[in-house]
C-alpha cells in the first residue's frame, strides 16, 4: 500500500494525547465500610472492573476513528499492475487485416465495416498508435488523426500471412525497455497458408490481444477463372469455372462488356459444388468484359474481368534457303509466319520485326554476325542449330556473341534422359514426369565449357539445349539434327514442347486476366522513346508500371499495383493502345481459420471496449482511502453503541 500525500501520516503521532489524557485522568474509588460488607466488596469490584472495560473500549474506538480518519485523509492506494512489474509506458499496436476475407457481409454490413466503427467507437484518447495492415504501416499515430487513418484503408487484394504480421511486430517492439508493447490483432484468422502460431512467433515479452470475427457458415458462389477453349470464324468458345460451398446454390450468370450483355446463363449445384460451363461469345476485335453471379456471402468473388485480344502470329525467320521439316511441322500457319532468307540476302532491319530467328548453320560472315549481335541486344531470341563439322565456325560464332567459352567435338555416342521441368520455360508444359521413355540418342555433340542454363541434358552430364541470357536469349542445340546423327527429331514428345516453347518465348499475348498482389509479367508490341512510358488507367486508380522498353516491344511487371479488380487501359500519350484486366485471388474465399494458442500472454477478446478495459485496469491503481473513511464510520459507530447500551 503507498500513499499520496504520506506527510499526513505523521498525524498519527497525536493519538498519543487522548492515551496520556485517559491515563492521567484515571479515578481511583475510594473504599467505604458499611455492614455486611464481604457482600458490598464484590458488587464494587465487579462494577470497577467493567467500567474500566467499557472506557479502554471507548478510548480504542475513538483511536481508530482518528486513526482511520488520518490515512484516509493521506490517500492510501494499491501499486497497479504496470507498477509491480516496473513499466513505464505501454506501446500499442494495432494490426487490422485488410484482406478480402473481411469482406464477408455481417448482417447489413461486412466484417471490415465492423471493425472500423468498433476501432472508432471504443479506442480512448490522448493515446498515439501504430497501425499494421496488408498493404502498410503506420507510426505513431494520436488517436485524433486515427480515423482519418481508418478512412484511407481499403480492402487489399493481398492474402493475409500470419506469421509474415508477427515478424513485423517483432521488429516494431525490440529495443523498448521499461514498456510494455500491448498488440491488438484484428482478424478473422483466415488461414490461407496452412500456418501455426508458437512461442518461436509470438514472443513472451509481449502481451496479445486476439479480436476475431468470422463467418464461419458462409454460402458462397465463386467465379474461380475462365479459359479460352477455341477461336471459329464466328465465335470464342470459353469454359466457365464456377464454384460454391453448399449445395442447392444457385444464381443467373451473366457476362457484360460495358451495358451490353454478351452471354446470360444459370448455375445450380444442386448435384455438384463445381460447374465448368460452356460460353460462346461473338468474335470481337478487343473484349474487355466482366463475368458476374449473386449472392450474400463474400462479393469480391462474384465478378471476373477479362480481356481478348486477337493475337499477331509469331514471326519466325530461318537463315536458310531450306527450313528443316520438323520446324515446318511445329510451325504450323495458324499460329506462326514462318519465313526463310538465305543467309547472304538478309536484310539488317528487318530483324527487329521476327519474335525468333533461327540459324543452322554456325559458318556465317562476321558481318552478319555483327548483326545478330545487335539483335539479340534489342531483345531478339536467336536459336542456333550447328551443322556436322563446325566446330570452330561455332566458336568464332558464339564469340561475336560475347559467349566466352571453348568447344570441342565429342564422338562418344550418348542419350538424352534428362529433362528441366521446372524451368521457366517449360512451365505448364509437361504435366506429369516421364521416367521412362525411349532416350533419343546422339553421336556426335559439342561440348562448352561454359554452359548456359540447360534445359535437355545428355547422359554425360552435357547439356543437349541450353540458354545463355542477355538482353535477349540465346538459344543452342549442342548437336545437328541430322538423323544420321540423332534420333532426336522422332521423339515427338520432346522435339514439339522444345521448339514450340521456344518460337514463343519472346510472347507478347496476354493472359485473360492476372492476379492483383501478385508479380506479373505481359508484354505489348509499341514503339516508344527511351525517356517514354506506357500508363495502366483504371476507374479508380492510374500508375506507371514499371517498364523495360525492347525495342517495339515493352515488357511490363506489375506487383503491388494494381491494388484494385478491374480492367486497365494500356494509355501511350493520352491514347489507348490495349487493356489488361486484373483480379482479386480466389484463396480468400476459403472458410478455414488458425487456432489461436491459449497461455498466459495471449488474451481472446470479443470486442476493442475488452482491450480498452484491461489497459486501463493494468495501469490503474487502486484507490482505497474510501475504505478507511468507511472503517472510520463503523468505529465511531461502535463507539456510539458502547457508550449507549453498555451499563
Amino acid at each position: 500500500m503507498k500513499f499520496e500525500y504520506p506527510g499526513i501520516l505523521l498525524a498519527l503521532f497525536l493519538l498519543l494525547i487522548p492515551i496520556i489524557i485517559h491515563l492521567v485522568r484515571w479515578k481511583k474509588f475510594k473504599q467505604q465500610i458499611f455492614t455486611n460488607v464481604e457482600f458490598l466488596q464484590d458488587l464494587e469490584i465487579k462494577s470497577r472492573k467493567s467500567r474500566r472495560l467499557k472506557e479502554l473500549l471507548v478510548l480504542l474506538s475513538r483511536l481508530l476513528v482518528l486513526a482511520a480518519l488520518i490515512i484516509a485523509f493521506a490517500k492510501p492506494y494499491k501499486s497497479s499492475q504496470a507498477d509491480l512489474n516496473h513499466i513505464d509506458k505501454s506501446n500499442n499496436i494495432i494490426y487490422l487485416d485488410n484482406s478480402l476475407s473481411l469482406d464477408a457481409l455481417n448482417g447489413n454490413t461486412n466484417l471490415w465495416q465492423d471493425f472500423i466503427q468498433d476501432l472508432q467507437q471504443n479506442l480512448p484518447e490522448n493515446t498515439s498508435y501504430t497501425l499494421l495492415t496488408n498493404t502498410g504501416i503506420y507510426r505513431n499515430v494520436s488517436r485524433q488523426n486515427l480515423d482519418a487513418v481508418l478512412q484511407q484503408i481499403h480492402l487489399s487484394g493481398q492474402i493475409t500471412n500470419h506469421r509474415q504480421n508477427f515478424k513485423k511486430i517483432k521488429y516494431l517492439v525490440e529495443n523498448q525497455h521499461n514498456t510494455l508493447n500491448n498488440i491488438l490483432y484484428c482478424s478473422d484468422m483466415q488461414n490461407v497458408y496452412n500456418e501455426t502460431l508458437n512461442d518461436s512467433i509470438l514472443s513472451k515479452e509481449n502481451r496479445y490481444y486476439f479480436v476475431v470475427r468470422q463467418q464461419k457458415e458462409l454460402q458462397n458462389i465463386s467465379i474461380d477463372t475462365i479459359l479460352l477453349k477455341a477461336k471459329t470464324f464466328d465465335n470464342l468458345e470459353f469454359i466457365l469455372k464456377i464454384s460454391a460451398n453448399g449445395h442447392r446454390l444457385k444464381s443467373p450468370v451473366t457476362i457484360r462488356q460495358n451495358k451490353e450483355v454478351l452471354w446470360r446463363g444459370f448455375v445450380d449445384f444442386k448435384d455438384s459444388l463445381q460447374q465448368n460451363i460452356m460460353v460462346r461469345i461473338p468474335v470481337k476485335t478487343d473484349l474487355e468484359a466482366v463475368v458476374q453471379v449473386h449472392d450474400k456471402a463474400f462479393q469480391f468473388d462474384n465478378r471476373l474481368y477479362f480481356t481478348f485480344h486477337d493475337k499477331e502470329k509469331y514471326k519466325i525467320l530461318v537463315l536458310n534457303t531450306t527450313v528443316p521439316s520438323y520446324l515446318r511441322k511445329i510451325y504450323t500457319p495458324d499460329e506462326f509466319q514462318l519465313d526463310s532468307v538465305p543467309v547472304n540476302k538478309l536484310n539488317f532491319n528487318d530483324l527487329p520485326d521476327y519474335d525468333l530467328v533461327v540459324l543452322t548453320r554456325s559458318k556465317i560472315d562476321e558481318t552478319y554476325a555483327g548483326a545478330l549481335k545487335k539483335y539479340v541486344s534489342q531483345y531478339g531470341n536467336l536459336l542456333i542449330i550447328p551443322a556436322d563439322d563446325e566446330t570452330d565456325d561455332l566458336q568464332k560464332l558464339l564469340n561475336h556473341l560475347n559467349i566466352r567459352t571453348q568447344v570441342r567435338l565429342d564422338t562418344a555416342k550418348v542419350f538424352l534422359n534428362k529433362i528441366h521441368y521446372t524451368h521457366p520455360l517449360f512451365k505448364n508444359v509437361f504435366t506429369k514426369r516421364v521416367r521412362n521413355f525411349a532416350y533419343p540418342f546422339v553421336k556426335n555433340h559439342y561440348r562448352f565449357t561454359v554452359t548456359g542454363e540447360w534445359l535437355y541434358q545428355l547422359s554425360d552430364q552435357s547439356p543437349f539445349a541450353q540458354i545463355y541470357k542477355q538482353n535477349g536469349r540465346i538459344f543452342v542445340i549442342n548437336t545437328p539434327i541430322l538423323p544420321r546423327n540423332t534420333d532426336f527429331e522422332q521423339a515427338a514428345s520432346l522435339i514439339v514442347p522444345l521448339f514450340y516453347q521456344i518460337g514463343k518465348a519472346r510472347n507478347t499475348a496476354q493472359n485473360l486476366f492476372y492476379i492483383t498482389g501478385e508479380k506479373n509479367h505481359w508484354k505489348i508490341k509499341a514503339s516508344l522513346k527511351p525517356d517514354e512510358t506506357i500508363e495502366l488507367t483504371g476507374s479508380d486508380e492510374s500508375f506507371v508500371p514499371f517498364q523495360i522498353n525492347q525495342y517495339k516491344r515493352i515488357a511490363v511487371t506489375t506487383d503491388e499495383l494494381p491494388a484494385r479488380a478491374g480492367i486497365y487501359n494500356i494509355m501511350y500519350q493520352n491514347r489507348k493502345i490495349g487493356s489488361v484486366a486484373y483480379n482479386y485471388n480466389r484463396k480468400e474465399n476459403l472458410t478455414q481459420y488458425l487456432e489461436i494458442p491459449e497461455n498466459e500472454y495471449v488474451h481472446k477478446l470479443t470486442s476493442i471496449k475488452s482491450f480498452v478495459t484491461q489497459q486501463q485496469e493494468f495501469f490503474k491503481s487502486q484507490s482505497l482511502w474510501q475504505w478507511f473513511l468507511s472503517l472510520a464510520l463503523l468505529f465511531l459507530l461502535i463507539e456510539m453503541l458502547l457508550i449507549r447500551y453498555w451499563k
